[in-house]
């Protein structure tokens, strides 16, 4: 896929992970771009090529997904927490606008509460904010059990969350979230036991611990199962000043609408 705005991919050594991110070059303050779980920094591409925000852009594989190291334990959201702030520091990158989805969103909405001097926006984008418990077993056993396939072509066919995704969103995706076996299997580049655990993690609710105060955006796919209305009308409500909105799409966002998603944010950032 020929982007117009392609990213250099690049490695950082941290405390206890070997990351792995994809830079585009453009101004400060960066716009940081948090995954959901069990995927990778491109689910990004597509929006970052949409944006015309002149910001330079950030995606980190996070551990245990895409080219990041894949720790044996440390998927809890502290550990995902510490490698942020490791990743910053190293860059030397002092404030972000904030850009996470799903798990992601999640982080984004820590890491403003927990750093809000290094968070100078925040867009969150379906967020698992507290994830229905049936939904989340039944993605971890997803997660186990197509983790491998026969072919990439079977692979792409069975991506999670894909139905309203372009063909050429899924050639590029599939292309970058599968290892090559012998005789023509793959299998997913993440770590299924870091991911399971970072998924049932998600049950949890965490509405007691945000305390954002810098100005936010919520988002949901309308057709979102992961992220009611009701929770978004409650996280708005919780952050000062915070703006909701819906987007044509469902769970994840970013590969089902990535253009209007880069509007929004377009818009939003821009404002500041």
């Amino acid at each position: 896929m020929n982007f117009i705005r392609p990213a250099r991919a690049a490695r950082l050594p941290l405390p206890g992970l070997d990351a792995h991110y994809l830079d585009w070059p453009g101004s400060d303050p960066p716009v940081l771009l948090l995954h959901p779980n069990r995927t990778n920094a491109r689910v990004w591409d597509f929006v970052v090529d949409a944006s015309a925000l002149p910001n330079r852009f950030l995606a980190p594989d996070a551990r245990g997904h895409g080219l990041s190291g894949y720790p044996e334990r440390g998927y809890g959201y502290a550990d995902y927490l510490d490698d942020l702030v490791h990743l910053l520091d190293r860059l030397a990158i002092p404030r972000v606008h904030l850009v996470g989805a799903a798990t992601g969103g999640n982080l984004g909405l820590l890491l403003a509460s927990a750093h809000p001097a290094r968070v100078a926006s925040l867009v969150v984008v379906d967020p698992g904010v507290s994830l229905d418990p049936e939904l989340s077993r039944r993605v971890r056993e997803q997660m186990v059990r197509e983790f491998r396939f026969a072919s990439l072509a079977e692979a792409r066919a069975r991506m999670p969350f894909s139905a309203r995704w372009s063909e050429a969103m899924k050639d590029h995706y599939s292309a970058h979230s599968f290892r090559a076996l012998d005789g023509g299997a793959v299998e997913w580049r993440y770590f299924p036991p870091g991911v399971v655990e970072t998924e049932h993690l998600l049950e949890t609710p965490i509405w007691d611990r945000i305390a954002v105060r810098c100005p936010t955006l919520a988002i949901r796919g309308a057709g979102s199962e992961v992220f009611p209305r009701a929770n978004m009308e409650r996280l708005c409500a919780l952050i000062p000043g915070a703006r909701g909105a819906e987007i044509d799409a469902d769970h994840r966002v970013s590969q089902d609408n990535p253009r209007a998603l880069a509007a929004l944010i377009d818009r939003f950032v821009g404002a500041l």
